[in-house]
């Protein structure tokens, strides 16, 4: 069987994404029969590469989220 998984590696989700597959492949008794093909792309292609700002931060200027102030 081949799975092709296409994620961000830059996106947090993508990250817990990939280790709740990889836990997950772990416990099948056919795993070594699988083939995993990784392929990449940018959730947003519009970032600066010369930027650096938090997961919080993205969030908070991209989609307004939270609403709330975490630290109040």
């Amino acid at each position: 069987m081949k799975i092709e998984i296409w994620s961000d590696v830059m996106c947090p989700f993508c990250y817990i994404g990939k280790n709740n597959f990889e836990k997950a492949l772990e416990k099948l008794p056919f795993k070594d029969e699988v083939e995993v093909e990784w392929k990449s792309f940018q959730l947003d292609p519009t970032l600066n590469p010369d930027e650096t700002k938090t997961t919080f931060e993205y969030f908070k200027e991209k989609k307004d989220f939270p609403k709330h102030r975490l630290n109040k």
